[in-house]
């Protein structure tokens, strides 16, 4: 049962779709996608997807839906029919705002203008282009099909029908990648005027080709020259005149992304589709990648957890510190209905001291250099709120 935050007013909702297919394996890729399958699978999937959708639905009519969220794998795999089926069932099952975003991730080398023409239709007015880098080689590393003329080639689509709000993903520490690529592909990057940019640090995933291999065999950039890759990313990208506004995201004035800028909130969303996610009022539920389960209709529910207020209100801290906004402990505590621990201020002392975060009043944020070790500090500071929200 879906239990809700002691005082909690919010009433929007966010929703995410997972189209777990994929033309290839990238090796370093360890979220829920597989090769691409036949399409009678897929549009199995598709089916299977509407069918849980109507069957979750009136769980949340008292709920309006303002993001959607197409990720995966790759979700313009869908064959323009099923992707039909599920906009119409999203629609027919849910009170959707007029101006909702609606994002579709894509890879530059799926996409022609037919496919981003029938998502345009159908209510698609945002772009995640998997862009990664403008080098040849360092795509070749990374298992990418696509070429930088691609990106080029998609962009110039996407607004051509009409989608004109634009994000693309770039990777720092690729094997044998240097802060001159770096900077020449963000150059690239931005003379096509994208109004979003995510950066993120390639990570070994266990489990994935890349892990197995190692960062020695791999060439993979060392610690201080990722962090330096970082620093001249935000600085490349900001004198651009886009704004830093989550530790890996960026956005020219009043293009954040709105579905994640929900998340990093801490606001409510669900997800439908194997490996999807969902967080409602207290509860976190998650399903498992269990394909052949999920095509037979079975309950795939693998984790399942409701937090206290407490637990709550400290997983917002977390999330919202991700954010350049930061956050006030006096909002946390009238959304949640908890009260800070006294000693919490104090405690982050040191690494105010350090020139990690800044607090003023209520108001706590990280600064630049704080993001660098976010990981580090986000989890420091878990350890110190434990369970001590009254």
């Amino acid at each position: 049962p879906i239990q809700k935050e002691h005082t909690m007013t919010q009433k929007n909702l966010g929703i995410y779709i997972h189209i777990p297919f994929c033309k290839s394996k990238c090796p370093y890729c360890d979220f829920c996608s597989f090769p691409h399958k036949d399409t009678p699978t897929i549009s199995a999937y598709a089916l299977e997807l509407c069918r849980r959708i109507k069957t979750q639905a009136p769980l949340y009519q008292d709920r309006t839906v303002d993001t959607i969220y197409f990720g995966g794998g790759t979700p313009t795999l869908l064959p323009l029919q099923s992707a039909e089926q599920i906009m119409t069932t999203l629609r027919a099952c849910f009170h959707i705002i007029d101006n909702a975003e609606i994002t579709l991730e894509c890879n530059p080398g799926t996409v022609t203008g037919d496919t981003l023409t029938t998502w345009h239709t159908l209510g698609v007015n945002r772009l995640s282009m998997g862009a990664q880098s403008a080098n040849p080689a360092e795509l070749k590393a990374l298992g990418r099909l696509h070429t930088w003329e691609d990106v080029c080639t998609a962009v110039e689509m996407a607004r051509n029908v009409g989608i004109d709000n634009i994000n693309l993903d770039f990777m720092m520490g690729i094997p044998h990648q240097t802060k001159d690529s770096l900077a020449d592909t963000l150059n690239k990057a931005i003379s096509l005027a994208p109004q979003h940019l995510s950066s993120y640090c390639l990570s070994l995933e266990e489990g994935t080709p890349y892990h197995k291999k190692g960062a020695e065999k791999l060439g993979l950039p060392d610690d201080d020259t990722v962090t330096d890759m970082y620093l001249l990313a935000s600085s490349i990208i900001r004198e651009a005149g886009y704004n830093h506004y989550e530790i890996s995201n960026f956005c020219l004035p009043g293009h954040p992304s709105q579905h994640n800028l929900s998340t990093w909130r801490a606001g409510e969303y669900v997800g439908f589709g194997v490996a999807a996610h969902s967080h409602v009022g207290l509860s976190r539920f998650g399903n498992s990648r269990d394909m052949n389960a999920f095509l037979r209709g079975e309950d795939i529910i693998n984790e399942a957890y409701t937090m206290t207020s407490a637990e709550a209100a400290a997983e917002a801290l977390m999330l919202g510190l991700r954010l350049s906004e930061g956050v006030h402990l006096d909002q946390l505590s009238r959304r949640f209905g908890v009260t800070p621990p006294q000693h919490l201020q104090g405690k982050l002392t040191p690494y105010q001291t350090a020139g990690y975060l800044q607090m003023s009043g209520d108001h706590i944020q990280l600064t630049e250099t704080g993001w660098l070790v976010s990981n580090q500090i986000l989890s420091e500071i878990w350890g110190i709120l434990d369970d001590s929200w009254s």
